[in-house]
């Protein structure tokens, strides 16, 4: 039995402020408000997209893009390191590049005497060379202040030199040099060393002594000659033997005092060979 009043559909009922001004405000501010968010939500989103763009750029260039000059390796052929060189030259700072041809050259000395060319960066060999050349620097530093003070102590003077003929030679000849030497110092010297040089004209050299080693005792302010002899081989001294000037130079390297003291600049001199002969790895 159906009822008999038919059911009622609810009727939505208007808000009772709905008619009034500070609702219809209320409601337009609402509407406002959710268009500002969206459109601050969309305005970052596109913000996100633009920086990962950028990055993607960023890493893109970096790794396409070739190495830095000084980041590169040197080849370790001899023309293809030339080529290399002179193309990044124009990279570098003016001291940079004397110090990389510097390098380069003490490179290939060392490859002329079939030593094996060192695998390394630009910028390793600038640095390399940077440190090489301030410990030659100290070495020579210590080097003159020592042979100043030896100096001081020994006067030397060359005289009457002259070839010679001698049994102890492998040509049959040598050349004859006196020394003049004077302990200008207030005490007993009881050995010393002098280095002895032979040039020609244009200060080329002929031949060397490293070390001529001469026993006292020199008595404080006292002279004395030595004659010495360079015995003249052809293989090694056929300019002397041929009748070519020489000029014979001569400076004290190593002083020892009666009392054990010493003056030595031979061993910076010894220090400093080592280091133009030291290997580059």
């Amino acid at each position: 039995m159906k009822p008999k009043f038919g059911t009622r559909r609810a009727r939505s009922e208007p808000h009772p402020l709905e008619a009034t001004t500070v609702w219809k405000e209320y409601q337009r501010a609402k509407k406002h408000q959710a268009a500002k968010t969206v459109s601050s939500r969309l305005k970052i989103a596109g913000i996100a997209l633009a920086v990962l763009a950028v990055v993607g750029i960023v890493a893109a260039v970096l790794l396409l893009r070739p190495g830095e000059p000084k980041e590169q390796t040197i080849p370790l052929d001899a023309k293809a390191r030339s080529e290399f060189v002179d193309a990044q030259r124009a990279k570098l700072t003016e001291e940079e590049r004397r110090l990389l041809t510097r390098f380069l050259a003490r490179v290939e000395a060392q490859e002329s005497a079939g030593g094996s060319v060192p695998k390394m960066t630009v910028a390793a060999a600038i640095e390399r060379q940077r440190a090489y050349d301030s410990e030659v620097g100290g070495a020579q530093k210590l080097i003159q202040e020592r042979l100043e003070a030896t100096r001081s102590i020994l006067g030397v003077n060359l005289r009457e030199q002259a070839v010679v003929k001698s049994d102890k030679s492998p040509s049959g000849k040598s050349l004859r040099y006196v020394l003049e030497i004077a302990n200008r110092s207030k005490r007993t010297i009881d050995a010393m060393g002098l280095r002895v040089e032979f040039r020609d004209p244009s200060g080329k050299y002929v031949a060397a002594i490293p070390t001529l080693e001469l026993k006292g005792p020199l008595l404080a302010g006292e002279a004395i000659r030595n004659v010495q002899l360079l015995p003249l081989a052809p293989k090694y001294h056929q300019y002397i033997l041929d009748g070519g000037a020489v000029q014979i130079s001569a400076y004290p390297t190593q002083i020892s005092y009666a009392d054990g003291e010493k003056v030595d600049a031979e061993q910076e001199l010894k220090r400093l060979e080592s280091l133009a002969r030291a290997k580059i790895e």
